[in-house]
């Protein structure tokens, strides 16, 4: 009988202090206190869960790090925690946080790609933001099989293709990945739009070319629709188009920023100064709004524009109006400042 009663006692403390220990286990996966601050930290890639949970308590967001380890072990998954950077709010549990690692409910990043940029171009600002190296982006632009599967077959370049956005990331975004989501992008843009609604017969890609023009033609984004008209008219009289920004193209990272006489001159596939016609290939990436412009240009005359300095332009219809606009803003940007 004594027997029994030291087993009843045991058996109850025992079940006593497990319902205790689940308790408290209950509050410090349940419970947590951050203070009021937000905390930001980075998960690197490979770290396994002793080193995970000892980051989380260092950095205060969990108070006890072997808490978060039991918690984890008991949910059988903890191999799977992901890495990143993560934004932990004040006040989260453990069983949020855990959950959140889970998920990899990491902090997004953007970058926003400019209108009118070119391929190298890009790759420059993605090197100077810090998100690949130029060379790497460069590299993925370059591979032909990859634009054949993005662009399809009668594709051989992805400039042009690179839809200017912002664009939502987490650390481990890749070139390629980044490629496919401006692709993605620029495929659903177009989509939206009658490619085929212009009454000019330019082919789709032609449309692209040209659009690729008017976005670097275009300082002023209220004339996109008269300087599409330009290019238009000019192509039905068999005109060339001359523009500038083309030629520049052509020239490629020989361009020192002044452009001369000798390079209107210099023969280059993008040379609309010698060759009719529009060039083989965009010449940056437009935006949808320089898209519209190309296939809904102005009902004006005009066959001419020269800058007036100040990011818009002077149109005429015939030569001899366009030679005294061209004389007479150079004149102005030639004259002496105060």
């Amino acid at each position: 009988m004594k027997f029994a009663k030291h087993i009843l006692l045991f058996l109850s403390v025992f079940l006593l202090t497990v319902v205790v220990s689940y308790k408290a286990f209950l509050y410090y996966t349940e419970t947590i206190h951050m203070g009021d601050k937000r905390i930001t930290l980075e998960i690197e890639r490979g770290a396994g869960l002793n080193m995970i949970s000892k980051k989380l308590m260092d950095y205060g967001v969990i108070n006890n790090d072997k808490i978060f380890m039991v918690y984890a072990l008991l949910k059988g998954n903890y191999n799977i925690l992901k890495a990143g950077e993560y934004e932990f709010h004040p006040n989260e549990t453990i069983s949020r946080i855990y959950n959140r690692l889970i998920e990899g409910d990491v902090v997004l990043k953007s970058v926003t790609i400019p209108e009118g940029l070119n391929s190298i171009e890009i790759a420059d600002l993605l090197d100077e933001k810090g998100l690949f190296n130029r060379q790497d982006f460069i590299d993925v632009l370059n591979n032909k099989s990859l634009v054949k599967e993005l662009l399809g077959e009668h594709t051989d370049s992805f400039e042009g293709y690179l839809f200017p956005d912002t664009y939502s990331y987490t650390d481990d975004l890749t070139p390629e990945q980044l490629t496919r989501m401006m692709t993605k992008q620029f495929n659903r843009v177009v989509s939206s739009l009658d490619m085929n609604s212009n009454g000019h017969q330019l082919s789709e890609e032609e449309i692209l070319i040209l659009a690729s023009m008017i976005e670097k033609e275009a300082g002023n984004e209220n004339e996109r629709e008269i300087i599409s008209a330009v290019f238009h008219n000019r192509l039905m009289k068999g005109m060339k188009l001359e523009s500038d920004p083309t030629v520049i193209y052509g020239l490629g990272e020989s361009y020192d920023g002044n452009l001369t006489k000798g390079h209107l001159n210099t023969s280059t596939e993008y040379n609309t100064y010698t060759n009719l016609g529009l060039p083989p290939g965009p010449i940056s990436n437009p935006g949808k709004e320089s898209i519209i412009a190309a296939l809904n240009p102005a009902k004006v005359d005009y066959l001419y524009f020269v800058s007036k300095g100040d990011g818009s332009h002077e149109f005429s219809t015939n030569y001899s109006d366009h030679q005294r606009a061209v004389y007479e803003y150079q004149k102005r940007r030639n004259m002496p400042k105060d």
